[in-house]
């Protein structure tokens, strides 16, 4: 089987890269080459090139891509909406509208942002989406042309995980906090539900093997705010607490506005695969064990 993955040389397409190359033959591609190895073959473009994704399309006729490219920065979409709007819709639409034309699949990694974050608890499929930012907007309207597919699939996400050299998520600027006993500000009133990269690539490629359609929620089987979640990781990694500040997101001026809560409930994809997603826990110690093997 011939996987496609955009957005590979990211945190998500990397992990896919590791998980996926060992079972299919997977084709990359970036604006810079990532992970090498057996079964990987790279072709290094601006995805937002129609003519050159399209020939990458046709050479390869991939039996499925998974759509992992995004300007992740909120802020950054703000000042470039014609960017964001060519990466996550018009380059999905080309995607969809090539594999759709010979039976092949579109994976389109979403976000937990497009929700307003107005809601008391977990966001269900069946939520009324009301993005508040650019960022949002362009990739729920990316979601439209995955499930006017044949074969399309939407899922919706917060990853955490380790990046590749030279990059810092989310969970490493925490870490590397805690370790340097820096100032920590998190988000008492912000929740989201994070699930790992390796987690993710697991639960994708069972969907690979057995094929699953339209909008799926696919993140921690609960929710936590982002200060909690800090206090935990220092619980986890064994580092002391008393550098972490809780503050709220009211307090901070950011150019995009942003959802307070964006916990998914994930109980229709879990369900649907008959597997049980890690909680926040369970995430936070698999990264701490991850974090281990690398030292």
């Amino acid at each position: 089987m011939k996987v496609g993955i955009t957005g590979a040389s990211g945190m998500l397409g990397s992990a896919l890269i590791n998980h996926l190359s060992k079972s299919y033959r997977v084709f990359a591609t970036s604006r810079g080459r990532g992970v090498e190895g057996k079964n990987i073959k790279w072709d290094c473009f601006n995805l937002t090139d129609i003519i050159l994704l399209t020939e990458w399309l046709e050479t390869i006729r991939p039996d499925v891509v998974i759509h992992c490219a995004a300007i992740t920065n909120v802020d950054l979409c703000e000042d470039n909406v014609k960017l964001a709007t060519r990466l996550h819709i018009e380059t999905t639409e080309v995607m969809a509208n090539f594999l759709d034309s010979y039976g092949g699949r579109l994976i389109y990694i979403s976000t937990d942002s497009v929700f307003d974050g107005e809601k008391k608890g977990a966001y269900s499929e069946s939520d009324l989406v009301s993005p508040l930012n650019v960022y949002a907007k362009t990739k729920f309207m990316g979601e439209r042309s995955v499930l006017s597919m044949n074969n399309g699939l939407v899922l919706r996400t917060n990853i955490i995980g380790w990046t590749q050299e030279g990059k810092t998520s989310f969970v490493e600027w925490v870490v590397n906090r805690l370790n340097d006993n820096m100032p920590l500000n998190l988000f008492y009133d912000v929740y989201f539900s994070p699930l790992t990269i390796y987690e993710l690539s697991f639960i994708i490629e069972k969907i690979i093997e057995k094929p699953i359609l339209g909008l799926y929620h696919c993140g921690s089987r609960d929710n936590i705010s982002k200060y909690d979640f800090g206090k935990k990781m220092a619980k986890i990694f064994q580092l002391s607490d008393s550098n972490i500040n809780k503050i709220s997101i009211d307090s901070v001026d950011f150019k995009a506005t942003r959802p307070k809560n964006m916990a998914l409930n994930s109980d229709k994809l879990s369900d649907k695969l008959q597997y049980d997603i890690p909680n926040v826990i369970d995430s936070i110690v698999h990264m701490k064990n991850q974090y281990d093997a690398q030292l």
